[in-house]
């Protein structure tokens, strides 16, 4: 059915749905597959490494409690289960550490977060591994996904009260009809049921930060698959949703363009945009930890001596509402303290590093980094965001008794993504071989990597997937 005459005789949902389904010739050129393989490994390896975590292991003792048909795996789990728990625990997984791809986009004018896409990507994996999917089949409807995720957001103010989350319920669900292969029909009840349980406000992502961060993309996720499959057996949706008055109409502002969600693609695909952090913490400090480890080689035995630490940053709307967040300029918790522009240069000048260590034993409060913290001092500059504008970039000055200046900047860490070009292989192969290094052997590893790096020409992904739930008990 022509997607125009479907929104004329139905709804926004019937429109959306078909894009969702269709076959675009941009999904699966050599830069995008290649991306969304980088990203999979990615994603997988920061589900290795939050295995240990508050939240997933949380989520895996109830999963486990309530058992379930063993149709995939528990990433690093050392157990299988059903494909709803399996989207809830390994979304909580890639996501608990904020360790996870960023993607930074224009809102009004201004370069702004626009989310983490790879918050949802287990899913797809997780259905796909249930289908026996082809690895071409579920990385297409990854970049679909990720295209989605832009355009939902792209009808969401930046004032809006509802967190950027809101979107991966319908980027869950879209993901899933397409690696399930549902016809449009079904998919448009798919992507209904899935925005009736989807909106989140943002609340959860400010002020004191709880555990409830890291789950709401997992939770969203979790209703996205159902809903598929359950359209999949028949169940229909309001699908007047996006465009009736009690629909989703405040969180999705139809007047900002809604049939720009399924409009040819013209511009560079958003997976393209996608970074990978290298370090885990918040996506706007990635640069701030970049020059804070090469202030450290220059500080390194001096650190009493220092006065005062400037850190400057892009003067962006989303960098001014951040450094004004008062209980992150003191973190009193592990997720305030990942998202502190003050406490991370701070730890890394200590210690010359950042890993999960540096978040044990309540770090920050520790007489010597809470005071090092304190003299931490946030500015912003237009300046230093115009020879950046992709990027959030940084620049330290660390002011020493006696006078001397310490100047350090970073404009684009080592996981930034250029959009002609995608990310650069060799930092996050680094990444996941660091992250997994202590739950299998090297070879175990590189047939992971292999395995993930050419997953495009799998007949399947359930072989490559059902590696990943033993490995961490070794």
């Amino acid at each position: 059915m022509n997607e125009h005459v479907s929104h004329l005789n139905g709804s926004s949902i019937a429109s959306l749905a078909a894009w969702t389904l269709r076959t675009d010739e941009a999904y699966t050129t050599d830069l995008a597959l290649r991306q969304a393989e980088l990203l999979a490994l990615d994603s997988i390896g920061c589900a290795f490494a939050s295995h240990d975590a508050g939240s997933p292991q949380r989520v895996a003792a109830l999963v486990q409690e309530l058992g379930g048909n063993p149709q995939c795996a528990a990433i690093g789990q050392g157990f299988r289960t059903s494909v709803l728990n399996a989207t809830l625990l390994n979304c909580a997984l890639v996501r608990s550490l904020d360790f996870n791809d960023v993607q930074f986009m224009m809102k009004e004018g201004k370069l702004h977060v626009g989310g983490h896409c790879s918050d949802t990507l287990a899913s797809a994996l997780a259905v796909g591994e249930m289908a026996g999917a082809a690895g071409q089949d579920v990385l297409t409807s990854i970049i679909m996904g990720y295209e989605l995720f832009r355009r939902l957001r792209n009808l969401m103010p930046y004032s809006s009260v509802w967190d950027g989350t809101s979107a991966l319920g319908l980027v869950a669900a879209a993901m899933a009809g397409r690696i399930l292969k549902l016809d449009v029909s079904q998919q448009a009840n798919a992507l209904a049921l899935a925005a009736a349980r989807c909106a989140t406000p943002s609340i959860v992502r400010y002020g004191e930060l709880s555990g409830a961060k890291n789950m709401v993309s997992a939770f969203t996720a979790q209703q996205g698959v159902q809903a598929a499959l359950l359209a999949s057996k028949g169940m229909t949706g309001p699908k007047q949703i996006l465009d009736h008055k009690w629909g989703l109409t405040s969180v999705f502002d139809p007047s900002l363009g809604i049939e720009d969600l399924w409009a040819p693609i013209t511009d560079t695909l958003y997976i393209l945009n996608s970074h990978v952090k290298t370090f885990a913490c918040i996506g706007t400090a990635q640069s701030e930890v970049v020059a804070a480890l090469e202030a450290h080689k220059l500080v390194a035995g001096r650190i009493e001596d220092i006065e005062a630490i400037d850190v400057t940053m892009a003067d962006l709307p989303i960098i001014r509402k951040q450094q004004a967040e008062v209980h992150r300029l003191t973190p009193s918790t592990r997720e305030t303290a990942d998202h502190s522009f003050t406490f991370l240069p701070a730890v890394v000048l200590i210690d010359g590093t950042l890993t999960k260590k540096q978040f044990e034993n309540r770090r920050w409060d520790e007489p010597v980094t809470k005071a090092l913290t304190a003299k931490v001092r946030l500015a912003v500059s237009a300046e230093l965001g115009d020879r950046a504008p992709t990027a959030m970039p940084c620049n330290l000055k660390i002011r020493m008794a006696g006078g001397e200046i310490v100047e350090t900047e970073c404009l684009h860490p080592p996981g930034h993504s250029f959009p002609d070009r995608g990310l650069n292989e060799g930092p996050v192969v680094e990444k996941f071989r660091t992250i997994t290094g202590e739950f299998m052997t090297s070879g175990e590893q590189e047939e992971l990597i292999q395995g993930l790096l050419s997953l495009r020409h799998a007949a399947s992904i359930a072989p490559i997937m059902g590696k990943l739930s033993g490995a961490v008990s070794r």
